[in-house]
């Protein structure tokens, strides 16, 4: 598998399937800012609260290959194969990028993730085990808390500012290489923002 980072924000992406897998799928993709059209003629609470409150559209029907536009992605996530494998092969048909949770056909898998702030990390085992791939994610969890997505912040505040004082790449890239260590990763993992922020200052002083 080739790993790849998608833009969907704003974009059309369609699941098939209203059970709770597919109420997974669709808040991943809320949560990267895709525009989530949902086609199912039966749907869980959680599905119909996001239909509710405005968040997705909803065809509470039977997929139909006409029922398909110029979706970015698809993901099929119903309880039936033959229906999973009808809305792969006309999304297929349409080159619109395709994942089948669970069952091979589409041209990409979805990885398990982990969001802080802007900072995504993803794991995958290329379909092989699923369930080694949330376990993985979940002893990452642990060590990554949300104190990673501020840490970012701090880091990407500077950037530009660093970039200017060293136009030169390769030194650029030795600097973080001296800020970005193991004594920044417990920082991090304890919280102590203001010693990260007062670090960072100091080796900028210095330039």
């Amino acid at each position: 598998m080739y790993p790849i980072n998608l833009d969907v924000a704003g974009k059309p992406c369609v699941v098939v399937g209203g059970g709770e897998v597919a109420l997974r799928k669709i808040r991943g993709l809320l949560a990267a800012g895709a525009k989530v059209k949902v086609i199912a003629p039966e749907i869980c609470a959680g599905v119909e609260e996001l239909f509710r409150r405005g968040e997705i559209s909803l065809t509470r029907e039977k997929f139909l290959e006409t029922m398909l536009g110029d979706e970015l992605i698809l993901i099929a996530a119903t309880d039936s194969a033959a229906v999973n494998g009808q809305a792969c092969e006309a999304a297929k048909a349409r080159k619109i990028l395709v994942n089948v949770v669970d069952a091979a056909g589409g041209n990409f898998n979805v990885p398990s993730t982990i969001r802080r702030g802007e900072l995504l990390l993803t794991v995958s085992t290329g379909g092989q085990s699923p369930a080694f791939s949330k376990f993985v994610r979940q002893m990452l969890e642990l060590e990554l808390g949300e104190n990673f997505a501020a840490g970012l912040k701090i880091i990407s505040a500077r950037r530009r500012e660093v970039k200017r004082l060293l136009p030169n790449p390769k030194a650029r890239q030795n600097f973080w290489q001296r800020i970005l260590t193991q004594e920044t990763w417990q920082l991090l993992k304890l919280g102590k923002l203001d010693e990260l922020k007062a670090l960072l200052e100091k080796a900028i002083s210095r330039l």
